[in-house]
């Protein structure tokens, strides 16, 4: 076996083509055999194999994975998968939880696929097969799953084609054996010289092209996370709060066109800037961002510091393009430095302080923001960016008295009036907050956002239909906004239109997949309506993304309880006590399910520590009443149900 295998090892045994002849039947079994011999590192064989005969689903195969040929020829075609769908089956058919849905059962079973793959690929050498490698990665990966119907968690990656061939592949240059001792090491000058002539072609006066590389990697690893999630191994970020998304990674264009816009005003009062293409740099520059180039625009604004070196803001715009693009060090390295050339431009410290906010360098944006002001006391961008960056360190009060100095600079300004608004909604002062809401909306009646945050002033004060109303206007002018839909079917759920709530719900998942508030709120409606099994699914789906956040569990446990399953809900009552243990709701649900099952003495317990939180809890009293009148501790029940009725 040895002498079969190792030339076929150490040669280039990419196949160039397959000759039509079946591979036989007890050769196919051997190498599926190989391959299931191969080591695991889940111990758990964490892939599944997947032959592929069926011409038409070659077909799609190879046109998702850019007409490969060998889909077509090949006799034999194999997938392997990541598989741990099929542990979950099996875990859950005994009623165990699943613990697989995560990067690191990812990771493993990629580990286990390759594995098989590569034995799978050895043993044919052996037997005179030539073997092509299919990366799905590289590919279509939705049409791929689409095309396998594969479920969650289960994700290809690779296709492996086997056949006699009909020529080997001619031989490419060896490559170098990279082999340290004991620890890494850097690279040394000769390995840098090598690397550099095997991949000349990628260099041009000695410069790395990789613009289109780089970008075509970029969204192609977007495509990939986005896949990983929709499987099931990488959780999706929720809503963080009503109203709001998760923080961008990258900073939106409008923002960037904006401050690249500014620039090109401070490039303006330069005497040379009309008779030079630092102009035309800009226009193209900014007409290259729009269309999602901005490699191309970083190398017009490269080519306006050229001709105007002086120009500090131009390296401004570089700093704001990369933050566009999501470069952290790169940007903040560019806005240093112009601050380092003009120290007394005053949006140069703005644009810093700004980026070093978007990144989380608080410290370091509240000097910058402080520097601008100390220039320009009355550089409204400035009190607006202070404003926001007292906003994340939720210093409510600082923030508001920053939106008033800009109320004296700008008067009549609707974003303005909106922002304070949701300021005054924080710091639990409702009717000042409508006030404002109401003066953004008199100059912007139909602007989504203002509307949105008046539905949320009505709703924190109990007006659910008023509120729902709000966001009906709103949805008019953005009917997808999750954010949106999301509320509109909490108020409708307060008002007891749990039909017209669901459909909404049900119409934001269809939108955005996923979304664990949503599923939440979802998840209660339907234990409203009596629809408890489906609210179930619903905390699982919940769960398996966060399966230890204590109000879902609670949560879970509610639903459980309402079908008389105490014993489960007990568990799940008990779990959110472990993560949340003085919680006096989490407490009192679960002393309600021990009433529900008869044991008052334990029920009693809970009841005591939740009073020591809450003592003048109508429920909680009542909740006691109920479990001294079960234990004949008639007196005491007494007390605690009048003690009720006077707080109630």
């Amino acid at each position: 076996m040895e002498n079969g295998i190792l030339p076929f090892l150490l040669s280039e045994n990419t196949s160039q083509g397959f000759r039509p002849i079946a591979v036989p039947a007890g050769i196919k079994e051997q190498l599926l055999e190989t391959a299931v011999k191969a080591p695991t590192a889940t111990g758990l064989q964490a892939y599944s194999m997947i032959i592929i005969e069926d011409l038409e689903q070659r077909r799609l195969l190879s046109q998702a994975c850019q007409g490969q040929s060998s889909l077509l020829e090949a006799p034999l075609v194999v997938s392997f998968c990541v598989d741990t769908y099929r542990i979950k089956y099996i875990l859950e058919q005994y009623q165990q939880g699943f613990f697989l849905d995560n990067p690191l059962a990812f990771l493993l079973g990629i580990c286990d696929a390759i594995t098989a793959a590569q034995n799978m690929a050895t043993a044919a050498g052996s037997k005179g097969l030539g073997a092509t490698y299919i990366s799905a990665f590289l590919n279509e990966l939705e049409d791929i799953r689409k095309i396998l119907k594969l479920p969650e968690y289960v994700f290809p990656v690779t296709i492996l084609c086997l056949g006699y061939p009909v020529s080997a592949a001619p031989q490419k240059q060896g490559l170098k054996k990279i082999v340290y001792k004991d620890h890494y090491q850097e690279p040394g000058r000769e390995q840098v010289t090598e690397f550099i002539q095997r991949h000349q072609h990628l260099f041009q006066n000695g410069v790395l092209q990789l613009y289109g590389a780089r970008e075509t990697i970029q969204n192609k690893g977007s495509q990939i996370w986005n896949s990983l999630q929709e499987s099931g191994f990488f959780p999706r970020k929720e809503l963080e709060k009503k109203g709001e998304v998760s923080s961008p990674v990258k900073l939106g264009l409008e923002k960037t066109l904006q401050v690249i816009r500014q620039a090109q005003r401070l490039t303006r009062k330069r005497k040379q800037f009309f008779f030079s293409r630092v102009n035309l740099c800009y226009k193209l520059a900014q007409y290259h961002l729009i269309r999602g180039h901005a490699n191309r625009a970083l190398d017009y604004f490269s080519q306006a510091i050229l001709h105007i070196p002086e120009a500090t803001e131009l390296y401004c715009c570089i700093a704001v393009t990369h933050q566009h693009m999501g470069n952290r060090e790169r940007s903040l390295s560019y806005f240093q430095k112009a601050v380092r050339l003009d120290t007394k431009e005053p949006y140069f410290h703005l644009w810093l302080g700004e980026a070093q906010t978007f990144w989380g360098e608080i410290e370091g944006a509240q000097k910058a923001l402080d520097k601008a002001l100390n220039l320009n006391p009355a550089l409204a961008e400035a009190w607006l960016a202070k404003a926001k960056l007292l906003e994340k360190q939720t210093a409510w009060e600082d923030a508001l008295s920053c939106y008033q100095r800009v109320e004296n600079l700008r008067v009549g300004n609707p974003t303005l009036y909106n922002n304070i608004a949701v300021v005054y909604l924080q710091l639990g002062k409702t009717a000042d907050a409508e006030i404002y809401c109401d003066k953004a909306l008199r100059l912007k009646p139909k602007d989504p956002i203002i509307l949105a945050n008046k539905g949320l002033i009505l709703s924190k004060i109990g007006k659910f239909k008023e509120a729902a109303e709000c966001y009906t206007q709103a949805l008019k002018v953005q009917p997808d906004n999750v954010d949106y839909l999301n509320n509109k079917g909490y108020c409708l759920m307060k008002i007891k239109q749990y039909q017209k709530a669901l459909a909404l719900y049900e119409l934001t998942l269809e939108i955005q997949p996923g979304v664990l508030s949503v599923l939440e709120n979802k998840a209660s409606c339907l234990t409203l309506l009596g629809r408890g099994e489906e609210a179930l699914s619903c905390y699982d789906e919940i769960l398996r993304h966060t399966p230890e956040e204590p109000t879902v569990l609670n949560n879970k446990a509610l639903c459980l309880a309402k079908l008389g399953r105490y014993r489960q809900a007990l568990l799940y009552h008990q779990r959110s006590l472990e993560k949340d243990p003085n919680n006096s709701t989490f407490l009192g649900n679960t002393a309600r399910c021990l009433i529900e099952m008869g044991q008052y003495e334990r029920a009693l317990e809970y009841l005591d520590l939740a009073l020591q939180l809450k003592p003048g809890e109508p429920g909680l009293l009542s909740s006691k009443g109920i479990c001294l009148d079960y234990l004949g501790r008639l007196d005491e029940a007494l007390v605690c149900y009048n003690r009720a009725l006077r707080l109630a």
